[in-house]
């Protein structure tokens, strides 16, 4: 019997580049493959997660107090997923639904034209909802809005976790 040599080469798997134009400041993490994200606001349980099951490449920024810095209204943070051209505009907030409404509509309206490519999800966050708060007229136009941004309006009260997102109340 002949000696038989068997060789197995191994395809090197490369991980596609980043294609998004991030910020140049402000931001936890740039072009990043990390599992979970979770976003909360110091001294609360309320918390948003993400968990990044397909490894996209993710960049998390702070936009209160970072990406804007002015007075006026402003969302926590927000999230883009590179790969999927997705971005997530983030408030997490006691139990203000209109306030958190205005944050993120006015975050949406500063920062969208530079991340033009990417479809706009919004996510609310919150300790306890005011029940007379659910559809109000800012919430229906702002959930209209990201409908033509390609993307949905969700809240959902103590955490959300993006997985089951889609089982949140409107």
């Amino acid at each position: 019997m002949k000696n038989l040599t068997i060789y197995i080469t191994m395809k090197q798997t490369i991980m596609p580049e980043c294609n998004c134009k991030a910020f140049n400041h402000f931001f936890e993490f740039q072009h990043k493959q990390r599992k979970n994200i979770t976003c909360t606001d110091k001294g609360s349980r309320t918390k948003y997660i993400y968990p990044n099951n397909d490894f996209d490449f993710l960049s998390k920024y702070r936009v209160d107090g970072g990406l804007i810095a002015d007075d006026g209204y402003k969302c926590d943070y927000l999230l883009l997923n590179c790969n999927k051209l997705h971005s997530y505009f983030i408030e997490i907030k006691g139990s203000d639904l209109i306030r958190a409404i205005e944050q993120i509509d006015r975050s949406i309206d500063l920062l969208k034209p530079l991340i033009a490519d990417f479809s706009v999800f919004a996510r609310i966050v919150l300790t306890r909802v005011n029940t007379p708060d659910l559809k109000t007229v800012k919430y229906l136009r702002l959930e209209k809005k990201i409908k033509a941004l390609q993307g949905n309006l969700k809240q959902q009260t103590q955490v959300m976790n993006e997985k089951t997102a889609w089982l949140c109340a409107p």
